[in-house]
């Protein structure tokens, strides 16, 4: 699925906000804490099978059965049934699985910022050559003052021009 990079970064950086309110509550020792951090791995799970991105969302998972496993009473490190201590140990694999879901997020942040980044400087590089050439100037900007000419402009520019071409299909 084809998606705008700035959409991504928007949907990257909601995931962020809920991620932060469930790591207040783990933070606070909330009751909520629990509800709170399955809602957002179901959420987060749900984002990356849109994207189709099968990695991150099988480490969400694994994620998820570690925490469905120790909630049953099983240590899945030890690999023995817990006797004591239940609570304590789901809140330390909880901080294990945010630390896990932290580094995804922002790596995929990251990812997303630099394709951005990356796009910025090829536009304005290819700005930069089109004043040069006098393909482009001061009124011809003026003028552009609507996405459909903008559009129009782009597209006579990839007919003309094997190089833009390229950087369109980037």
């Amino acid at each position: 699925m084809q998606e705008l990079v700035h959409h991504t970064i928007q949907k990257i950086k909601e995931l962020l906000e809920h991620f932060n309110k469930v790591q207040e509550l783990y933070l606070l020792k909330s009751f909520d804490f629990d509800g709170q951090f399955e809602a957002f791995l179901n959420e987060f799970l749900g984002y990356l099978r849109t994207k189709g991105n099968t990695t991150y969302e099988s480490e969400v998972l694994k994620v998820m059965n570690m925490l469905a496993t120790v909630k049953r009473g099983f240590n899945p490190v030890q690999m023995e049934k817990m006797t004591s201590g239940k609570r304590e140990t789901l809140w330390g694999f909880s901080f294990n699985g945010m630390e896990t879901i932290h580094g995804f997020l922002m790596e995929m942040y990251a990812k997303e910022k630099k394709k951005l980044d990356e796009a910025e400087e090829l536009l304005s590089g290819l700005m930069v050559s089109l004043y040069q050439n006098s393909v482009l100037d001061d009124d011809k900007v003026k003028d552009l003052n609507s996405v459909s000419k903008i559009e129009i402009f782009w597209n006579s520019l990839v007919n003309h021009n094997t190089q833009i071409s390229g950087i369109n299909k980037n």
